[in-house]
């Protein structure tokens, strides 16, 4: 079986993450940005990879506009960001907030950490941060929020790993001589 990763993110975790992915499965790894749609008929299965920015998955549009070639193949979506993978509704609300269940329906979710670095941030990013934290009542989560943190880990790649190495042996099982 032929697969791909294709990834989208905005400071590089997510891309990080298909990195390694792709490494570990010996897949090519494209920007959704980058590549070239009419290609995508050439594979079985697909490793997507987005960022969660303000709410909503950054490879949303690329997503909904190519999901016609994709949806009679296996997908399995990793998504990075701040939010712990240990809060699965707040991680599974961005998912509808950005994509419609006939879409959600056919993919299998895995959450990764992600990374914030306040002086690798756009001055648009830091100010809609700082923001979101004057809205935050806690003062504890205020602080956590404009601090850095850098979760992004390799051993964070091995459930999806896993799966997609448990889905080739069924469709690939080894030959007994």
């Amino acid at each position: 079986m032929k697969g791909l990763v294709i990834y989208k993110g905005k400071y590089g975790a997510t891309k990080q993450y298909a990195m390694w992915i792709g490494q570990e499965l010996q897949l090519s790894v494209a920007s959704a940005d980058r590549f070239p749609v009419d290609e995508l008929s050439k594979y079985d299965y697909f490793i997507l990879g987005s960022s969660v920015y303000i709410g909503k998955l950054e490879i949303k549009d690329w997503l909904k506009k190519n999901f016609d070639l994709l949806q009679d193949k296996k997908i399995l979506f990793f998504q990075v960001a701040a939010s712990p993978p240990e809060q699965i509704e707040k991680r599974e609300s961005y998912n509808k907030a950005s994509l419609p269940l006939s879409i959600l329906e056919k993919i299998q979710f895995y959450y990764l950490p992600g990374r914030m670095i306040m002086r690798n941030l756009s001055a648009w990013d830091k100010f809609m941060l700082r923001m979101g934290a004057r809205l935050t009542k806690d003062p504890v989560e205020k602080k956590k929020m404009l601090t850095d943190f850098n979760d992004v880990k390799k051993e964070n790649t091995d459930p999806l790993v896993k799966a997609v190495r448990n889905f080739i042996n069924i469709y690939e099982p080894e030959i007994a001589y």
